[in-house]
């Protein structure tokens, strides 16, 4: 039955399709969530939203499986090989594309382990982080990293016109508020300033192969809102950023999750599942044979897409 509801990404109210019921296929957490589409925008997005009680529950069992990692001895210390690994297992990683300009001022939105903050701050970038974990946090000031703690992922403590660059790697699907969100990007970022995101593509054609165990897309209930390029450029261009760039590919790591997903259908916890196909020869055959279907699908896992601020 479809159901009426508000797209939080154009405010479209109507009758919306539905799309697809879902578990949690990857932390266990029990529940089931459903995900429908806007007519208007093409966005996916849960309904109902969790509130915000029920996401502090989700994340405190989330956030207890996450690993702070400071030091990546390959993407520090060879960085020519980082990227030529990267091209090969389709990991989106900042260090790859993100451009900062001299002097320029960055924001990490949504800090992780750490890993990201620590190389740029390693290369003498001024860069801030923020981030909602208290074990993130505490293991980043222990390094001499800042990072500012956020008490929801609809803060943003920054003044206007802060940063020459802020970036969000699997952040902004997280969202419960992506406009207030999206504006409040737009404050921080001087005008000239550059935005990238990164996020699950609601149009690769691998979400249609797996349907319900496209997991690392899906992530119910931690992914409340699924875009497309569409989405997020009409979305960006309602508060002054326009399209600079956008492109997409499969990491390994999320196909091979999705294959075990499909695989392993009674299993509930299917990133704690070890099996062959978590070799490393299967996984590198897994990397070339999607190297070889991107020739052909052209809509893939990630959607990586960059904005710019237009100048006053």
């Amino acid at each position: 039955m479809d159901q009426s509801t508000s797209c939080p990404v154009c405010e479209h109210q109507g009758d919306e399709a539905p799309v697809a019921r879902l578990s949690d296929r990857r932390k266990g957490l029990s529940g089931r969530w459903d995900v429908v589409r806007c007519d208007a925008c093409d966005s996916q997005y849960m309904t109902p939203t969790p509130s915000d009680e029920a996401l502090t529950e989700y994340y405190s069992a989330y956030t207890s499986d996450s690993e702070v990692v400071l030091v990546d001895g390959l993407g520090t210390k060879k960085p020519l090989l980082r990227r030529a690994y990267h091209w090969l297992s389709g990991d989106v990683d900042p260090r790859d594309f993100v451009s900062i300009p001299a002097g320029g001022k960055v924001l990490d939105y949504g800090s992780g382990g750490g890993t990201y903050l620590s190389y740029f701050h390693s290369r003498g970038v001024d860069i801030v982080g923020a981030e909602i974990s208290d074990v993130m946090i505490d293991a980043c000031s222990k390094a001499g990293l800042r990072l500012h703690r956020v008490h929801s992922f609809d803060d943003i403590p920054f003044p206007d016109a802060e940063f020459d660059v802020v970036y969000l790697m699997q952040v902004f699907e997280h969202l419960r508020k992506p406009r207030r969100f999206m504006q409040e990007l737009g404050r921080v970022l001087k005008p000239g300033g550059v935005l990238y995101l990164a996020v699950p593509n609601a149009e690769s054609a691998w979400r249609r192969i797996f349907g319900a165990n496209w997991v690392s897309g899906w992530f119910a209930p931690f992914h409340l809102v699924h875009y497309t390029e569409k989405s997020l450029a009409r979305l960006a261009a309602e508060y002054g950023l326009t399209v600079v760039s956008s492109w997409s590919r499969t990491p390994e790591s999320w196909f091979r999750l999705n294959l075990k997903a499909a695989l392993y259908r009674d299993d509930h916890r299917v990133e704690a599942h070890r099996s062959l196909i978590d070799s490393v020869p299967s996984r590198l055959v897994l990397m070339c044979l999607l190297r070889l279907t991107d020739v052909f699908l052209r809509k893939r896992d990630c959607l990586v897409m960059s904005f710019r601020k237009v100048q006053e």
